[in-house]
């Protein structure tokens, strides 16, 4: 494996950085990249002779998702700072938003315990999906697939309240 990184590990961490324009997040691609290689070491099937292609297009959709997720995370903060400047003491704004938030607690609290904790990572803490698996002990999938189910039940109950408070 040390072969495969002083060989490879320049290129892969150029592409991550091309990607993601950030050295440190780079550098977290680059490991990651290696670290999934050798996970998957018995799994993965090369065309040719060089792991150089599979590195370089895994490096590129990990250093995508970690872009994505930064951007994530400062749209949230920024919704967060926007939104606390601008706190309105209207009466009418703060009965809607109370009970939107109880819609949203309440359409939570069916869910099983895993969907709820998937949706906070994800959803709340802004974690990938990949750091959500590994923080509870299960795969990207299953994450994925949990999350999905728990955004359409809240789409719904969503539009429900919306279609009610409409009539």
């Amino acid at each position: 494996m040390t072969d495969f990184y002083n060989r490879y590990g320049r290129l892969v961490y150029a592409r991550a950085f091309v990607e993601i324009a950030s050295r440190a997040d780079a550098e977290e691609v680059l490991q990651d990249a290696f670290l999934l290689l050798w996970q998957k070491r018995r799994k993965i099937i090369i065309v040719g002779e060089s792991t150089l292609p599979w590195l370089l297009v895994t490096a590129r959709y990990l250093a995508s998702n970690r872009r994505r997720a930064r951007d994530r995370a400062r749209t949230v903060t920024s919704e967060g700072r926007a939104e606390s400047s601008s706190t309105t003491h209207d009466p009418a704004v703060i009965v809607a938003r109370s009970e939107f938030q109880e819609l949203i607690d309440s359409s939570l609290a069916r869910l099983p315990a895993i969907d709820r904790e998937v949706f906070k990572l994800c959803a709340v803490d802004g974690l990938s999906y990949k750091e959500a698996a590994r923080r509870i002990g299960t795969t990207h999938a299953v994450v994925r697939n949990r999350l999905s189910r728990t955004r359409s039940v809240l789409r719904a109950d969503t539009e429900a309240y919306l279609g009610k408070e409409q009539s």
